[in-house]
């Protein structure tokens, strides 16, 4: 009986030293956030050395940095939109009213404006006296009128002549 004794007694002890020893052993380090991402405990490191919140907040910077660049992209695009569009209507406004047709024609790399007439007064005013208006090299626009325009009136429509591949430069 004392045998049998002995070995509850052992037994009791082993536990009580295996309980108290789990007690005194320190914790695996876990992290709580790879834990939180995973769904799993994740052990081998804290949350305070974890890489995972430091590169989703440069993960979040980077997309707010290109979604920024987007929107500076876009405000410079209409921008330069409402630009070209008050520039068309500022030529518009400001064109001569065509007295007569002349000829639009190239030579070499030259387009060559001849024989047009235009009002003394832009187009909504009628004026008493004209102005005769010739060019060689390569007019960006003549009283208002794009080179491409007058090309158009003196052919009488599009055509695909060399002034009209010249024309495509002068932009």
């Amino acid at each position: 009986m004392t045998t049998i004794l002995w070995i509850v007694l052992g037994a009791v002890l082993l536990g009580a030293l295996q309980a108290g020893l789990r007690q005194l052993r320190m914790p695996e380090a876990s992290c709580s956030w790879c834990t939180r991402v995973s769904g799993h405990t994740v052990t081998g490191h804290t949350v305070d050395t974890c890489q995972g919140p430091r590169i989703a907040e440069q993960q979040r910077a980077d997309i707010d940095a290109a979604h920024q660049r987007d929107l500076k992209r876009c405000a410079e695009q209409l921008t330069e939109r409402a630009s070209r569009r008050e520039a068309e209507k500022t030529r518009t406004d400001t064109r001569l009213r065509i007295e007569h047709i002349g000829t639009v024609t190239t030579r070499g790399h030259e387009i060559h404006i001849t024989g047009w007439q235009f009002s003394a007064l832009p187009y909504g005013v009628k004026a008493a006296s004209s102005q005769t208006f010739g060019h060689r090299g390569r007019p960006e626009q003549t009283y208002g009128w794009s080179v491409q325009e007058l090309h158009a009136m003196a052919h009488g429509g599009a055509c695909r002549c060399d002034v009209v591949r010249l024309a495509r430069t002068l932009h």
